[in-house]
C-alpha cells in the first residue's frame, strides 16, 4: 500500500538528513518550552520537512526562514488544534462518566477526535505546499483529503503515533528525532497523496549501480 511506501521514505529521509533532523528537533523543543515561540518553531520545522518531502534542497536557513514567515497562520493552526483536541477530550470524558444512554455519545466524540487528528496532520504541510499560504484553504483541503483518503490518512496517523510511543519508550529519540520524524511523516504523507494527483514531484530515480 502507498502508506507503507511513504513510511519507508520517512525513515530514509531521516537517515539522509540525520544531523539536520537532530538540530531541528532540539530547536523545536526549545521553541515549545519558551511557549511564545511554539508557533514559529513548528512553522520552521514543517518548512524544512516539506522541502525534504518534495525533494528540494534543505539546510538550517530554511528553518529560520520558515519560523519568520506565516507566524500568524502558524499560531492560528496550533491554537485550533489545541482548542479542538482539548474540547473533544473534554466531551469524551464528560459523556463517558454519564450514567444514562448519553454515555454512548462518548463513542461519537471519539470518532470525531480521530477524524480531526487524521486531517490535522495535513494542516502545517498544506500551508507550505501552497504557493500562496491560506489558512482557510489549508483547512478545507485537509478536510477533503481526510474524507477522500480515510484509510491512508488513518495509517499515516497511526505511524506518527507509533513514532511518538517508541520515542518515549526509548527516551533519547524524544529529544533528538521525534519532532522531525513526526513532521516528516505528515509532509511525506501529504506529498504521497499529491503525487497521485500529479501535484507533487515523484522521488528521484535511483542512480544506476
Amino acid at each position: 500500500m502507498k502508506a507503507f511506501v511513504v513510511m519507508g521514505r520517512v525513515f530514509k529521509a531521516t537517515y539522509d538528513e540525520l544531523f539536520l533532523c537532530i538540530v531541528m528537533s532540539l530547536l523545536w523543543w526549545a521553541g515549545i518550552l519558551l511557549v511564545v515561540t511554539a508557533g514559529p518553531a513548528t512553522m520552521g520545522l514543517n518548512h524544512v520537512a516539506n522541502r525534504i518531502a518534495n525533494y528540494r534542497r534543505v539546510d538550517m536557513s530554511f528553518f529560520w526562514d520558515g519560523a519568520k514567515r506565516n507566524i500568524g497562520r502558524g499560531w492560528l493552526i496550533l491554537a485550533l488544534i489545541l482548542v479542538v483536541v482539548g474540547g473533544l477530550l473534554f466531551n469524551i470524558w464528560f459523556y463517558s462518566n454519564a450514567q444514562d444512554w448519553s454515555r454512548a455519545m462518548s463513542f461519537f466524540w471519539t470518532w470525531i477526535l480521530l477524524f480531526f487528528l487524521m486531517i490535522a496532520q495535513y494542516f502545517f504541510p498544506l500551508l507550505w505546499q501552497q504557493e500562496e499560504p491560506t489558512f482557510i484553504l489549508a483547512l478545507k483541503n485537509a478536510f477533503l483529503l481526510g474524507l477522500r483518503h480515510p484509510l491512508y490518512s488513518l495509517l499515516m496517523l497511526a505511524f506518527a503515533f507509533v513514532l511518538i510511543v517508541l520515542s518515549i519508550l526509548l527516551t533519547v529519540p524524544v529529544l533528538l528525532l521525534m519532532p522531525a520524524m513526526v513532521s516528516l511523516a505528515a509532509n511525506f504523507g501529504l506529498a504521497g497523496l499529491l503525487q497521485e494527483m500529479g501535484m507533487a514531484p515523484e522521488p528521484p530515480p535511483k542512480p544506476p549501480k
